[in-house]
């Protein structure tokens, strides 16, 4: 199913971005879109979006917003007349967002309409048994494992960036080695069937996640906890390192 449409009248041309973003029940923006990014295609998210039609019949009104089901358009558009945004139930992170609450705010230059709408479980999704609370718990479980891998992206550059000062330096053998022990843990072996490194099992973790709804099991928790771990030991002894 796709995500929710957004609909919004534009009398005319403004002069500025138009801008659609999507907030959470607090009112935090979750994801920002705007008529000046490059256009990007795309398929629909999760779910689908539920609650009355609201957008103004009155063309001089101005703006208004809409929900329902219709074409997939990801980018949001300032044509004059009716245009529509359709949200992919995407967070900022790249992840779907989990079935709840939901707020679009529409901007036109000083214009501003806000309206609620509900994200809903694919029906198809809850006849397998996976329930609301099961996607929330996915979405954070996700949520932590993309920081996780930005933590690894930034320890893989700290350490490439200190071996090649190591080098350009002549560092001493024993910084050196210490610091290329690090990286024999964090980066895979570079031959055909070598060990995997952390970066490896850190990424095929969030890929078993991220592929498709479901309920994310303990093991991957468990899983979770134990990579953090290792990767903020590597750091830890990294920082030891660098700090001499």
């Amino acid at each position: 199913m796709l995500g929710p449409n957004i609909d919004y009248y534009l009398p005319e041309a403004p002069a500025g971005p138009v801008t659609v973003d999507i907030l959470d029940p607090a009112g935090k923006t979750i994801n920002s879109y705007s008529s000046d990014a490059p256009a990007a295609g795309g398929r629909g998210g999760r779910g689908r979006a539920a609650g009355a039609a609201s957008e103004s019949d009155d063309p001089d009104a101005g703006l208004g917003l809409a929900r329902g089901r219709g074409a997939f358009v990801s980018h949001v558009t300032k044509t004059v007349g009716l245009n529509r945004f359709v949200w992919d139930v995407r967070h900022q992170a790249g992840i779907l967002a989990p079935p709840g609450p939901y707020q679009a705010r529409l901007r036109v230059g000083a214009s501003v309409q806000t309206q609620p709408f509900t994200v809903l479980i694919d029906p198809n999704v809850a006849a397998d048994g996976v329930t609301v609370a099961d996607l929330r718990e996915q979405f954070e479980h996700n949520l932590r494992m993309r920081q996780l891998i930005t933590d690894a992206n930034q320890l893989a550059a700290r350490i490439r960036d200190a071996q090649t000062k190591l080098k350009a330096q002549s560092g001493s053998d024993t910084t050196s080695g210490a610091i290329d022990a690090i990286a024999a843990k964090l980066f895979s072996e570079s031959v055909r069937y070598g060990k995997p490194g952390l970066e490896a099992h850190i990424a095929y973790l969030a890929g078993m996640t991220t592929a498709a709804d479901q309920k994310i099991g303990r093991d991957a928790l468990e899983r979770y906890a134990t990579l953090r771990k290792e990767l903020d030991a590597l750091t830890a002894e990294l920082d030891r390192i660098v700090a001499r």
